[in-house]
């Protein structure tokens, strides 16, 4: 059976708190997407949960119209922070021109996704699913987007919390190879599959929004390979 082509994949966001009128903070410029991903129902005919993912859209032309400059939104949370030295110039009010060079100037709107995660459960995993997801955010919460980046980390090495110890057991990190230079160039080719290309000397991959995102049939024949 080839998972990626089952039409009963689909995503559930998780309720948003309340967006503020008028936008003044620089936090309410950027929004924080995030859900389940669910693959039809179990036999008791409930959502069957594959996983989880998690997005930040941050909306940098917004921002300048109400005087806020782009490293101030990106500084809501310390893991979008991380990405702004790489993404943003001098003055703030355009991407960097390393960026530039990196996606060869085929940048357009100055809005920036961050695709933070995606969790699969074992079962899942191994028939291009996390391509899906990734590809459907893409296109789903790319509007007015310029680049899309991510920062390739493998979910194993990530420091243990206490709080998400039943999720995490389930997702059976152990399984995952422990060699964190091996298992990061892994998943840098797993997303160039996608169009993300590395920015040398740092931990992130990005893409441009004009580039043509493969065909589901195109990662089926990725995945076969």
């Amino acid at each position: 059976m080839n998972l990626i082509m089952d039409s009963s994949w689909s995503l559930r966001l998780k309720p948003t708190g309340p967006i503020p009128l008028p936008f003044e903070e620089p936090e309410d410029f950027i929004h924080e997407i995030y859900g389940k991903i669910l693959c039809g129902k179990n036999h008791r005919g409930k959502d069957q949960i594959a996983g989880l993912f998690r997005i930040y859209y941050a909306d940098f032309e917004l921002g300048q119209n109400h005087n806020v400059r782009a490293r101030e939104i990106l500084d809501t949370y310390q893991h979008t922070f991380d990405y702004a030295d790489a993404v943003l110039d001098s003055d703030e009010t355009s991407f960097s021109r390393r960026l530039h060079n990196l996606l060869g100037n085929e940048i357009g709107n100055f809005n920036f996704l961050i695709l933070d995660r995606v969790e699969l459960l074992p079962k899942y995993r191994g028939n291009g699913i996390g391509l899906l997801v990734l590809r459907s955010l893409i296109e789903r919460f790319g509007a007015g987007v310029g680049v899309v980046g991510m920062k390739p980390f493998p979910l194993q090495l990530e420091r243990k919390d206490a709080t998400d110890s039943r999720w995490r057991r389930r997702l059976r990190l152990e399984q995952f190879p422990s060699d964190s230079e091996i298992s990061t160039r892994k998943l840098r080719n797993y997303y160039h599959r996608l169009g993300f290309v590395r920015m040398r000397s740092t931990p992130f991959m990005f893409r441009s929004l004009s580039w043509t995102l493969p065909t589901i049939e195109q990662l089926c024949a990725e995945v076969r390979r």
